[in-house]
């Protein structure tokens, strides 16, 4: 399967057209109707380019460069293949139906209707007129089917397929392209927009919680979350290990919000791989024997793991416990930002 741009302006008096035949009865067109003949596609099928540049210079044409755009639209288009198609600050994309190349004396001429309901008229000398008796420069038309419309190329259209869509021939293969065209596909269909800071915060996160397993410790590891609560705006408190009024359970870091009445206890973990309940059952029983009654309070454990125990899991849902790893973490330090950072 290849990827295909291709542009349906055709020629003179063609794109009023093009655009309703593609957008409204799905057949894909390009111009060239000076040779708009059933026999002619055949030809063309049967001996490739040999057959076009003859045509060409039986009728005065020579051997232009744009006639690849013919060769590729009849013979190198396949049943299957991805068409994309440009617009002013769109594009769309369409599968082809079938191996099927029609052309003025085969297409469907009820379907030769423009956008503004005009009926275009097929002549005896194989040309389709306009209303105003204009010839419509459009020969060749091939079935398709519609995958998307008009997605918007700023925000779902990465730099590269942007830029290809600049390009000013009728048709390119693009098949190099096939990534960028089926995430813009997939972003649109689940309506996500290409964000440059959501990209850098997922390509970068990684290499954050990087350098934290391999830099801190465990006592770091404590200064980091806390320096991230003061990022947000907390007064912080490490409490004391040894603390007599510390009771059971744990609490390596509190951040106070005063503006908004929160306190927030965190159960703090260096670990590889996965963090269990036991993490679960220490900020709970913290909590139990620390109740501020100015505050509400909130529970949560940071862990480097790469993700919770299903028991952990449980316990955390039942006790309204805010379970972070340590990706999650690494894109909170990014989306804070790391001024003030001296751990």
């Amino acid at each position: 399967m290849k990827y295909w741009l291709h542009r349906i302006t055709g020629g003179d008096n063609a794109l009023g057209y093009a655009h309703p035949l593609l957008f409204n009865h799905h057949y894909l067109s390009i111009g060239w109707s000076d040779f708009s003949s059933d026999a002619f596609v055949r030809q063309v099928q049967k001996e490739g380019e040999t057959a076009i540049d003859s045509a060409m210079q039986a009728d005065g044409w020579g051997l232009p460069k744009n006639r690849w755009n013919l060769w590729r639209f009849i013979v190198g288009m396949k049943k299957g293949d991805i068409v994309l198609v440009p617009t002013s600050l769109e594009f769309s994309l369409f599968e082809i139906e079938d191996d099927v190349i029609l052309s003025n004396e085969s297409i469907d001429s009820s379907v030769f209707i423009d956008w503004n309901e005009k009926q275009a008229v097929r002549q005896g000398d194989g040309y389709y007129y306009n209303e105003n008796g204009q010839p419509i420069d459009l020969g060749f038309y091939r079935k398709v089917k519609p995958i998307l419309y008009n997605i918007p190329r700023m925000g779902f259209a990465d730099q590269n397929l942007i830029s290809r869509m600049k390009i000013r021939q009728t048709n390119a293969d693009i098949s190099d392209l096939k990534d960028s065209i089926e995430n813009a596909r997939k972003a649109y269909e689940e309506n996500k927009p290409i964000n440059l800071k959501e990209k850098i915060v997922e390509e970068t996160a990684p290499k954050i919680l990087s350098l934290i397993e391999d830099l801190t410790s465990a006592d770091r590891f404590e200064n980091l979350v806390e320096w991230y609560l003061k990022s947000l705006g907390a007064r912080t408190e490490i409490p004391s290990k040894n603390a007599p009024d510390k009771g059971e359970g744990d609490a390596d870091v509190i951040g106070y919000f005063e503006n908004i009445k929160t306190a927030i206890m965190v159960q703090v973990k260096k670990h590889e791989g996965v963090t269990d309940e036991w993490a679960i059952q220490q900020i709970k029983a913290y909590m139990t024997n620390h109740i501020y009654d100015d505050y509400h309070t909130q529970m949560w454990v940071i862990s480097t793991c790469e993700h919770y125990s299903p028991k952990a899991m449980n316990e955390a849902a039942e006790a309204d416990v805010r379970l972070i790893t340590g990706i999650e973490f690494a894109s909170m330090i990014l989306d804070a930002g790391l001024e003030g950072l001296n751990i």
